[in-house]
């Protein structure tokens, strides 16, 4: 995964990098792009592209017709990926 200017990075857990997998070329640069942009971006943190997730660990970054579950660690300067869903089938009723 490229580097951002600052040095962030970005990186997908296995279950994250099985479920990249199974999905279209299409798709997998959308999600790509997006986190590239997102870890290269001089004005923002990646941190300040999650939105809280109630009743999960890590927070949710919306990524076209996905959702990931994203957690950016600040002393590593990683944005780690652990889910790609479906925005359809991403929540539970309840979550925010």
């Amino acid at each position: 995964m490229p580097a951002g200017d600052d040095g962030w990075n970005w990186k997908f857990t296995d279950p994250a990098e099985r479920e990249y997998e199974t999905l279209q070329p299409h798709e997998q640069e959308c999600i790509v792009s997006k986190l590239d942009e997102i870890i290269t971006d001089q004005w923002r943190d990646p941190d300040d592209y999650l939105e809280p997730l109630t009743g999960a660990p890590h927070s949710k970054l919306p990524v076209g017709a996905f959702r990931l579950g994203c957690n950016a660690i600040k002393a590593d300067q990683i944005l780690w990926v652990y889910t790609i869903e479906k925005r359809q089938g991403a929540y539970k009723p309840g979550d925010d």
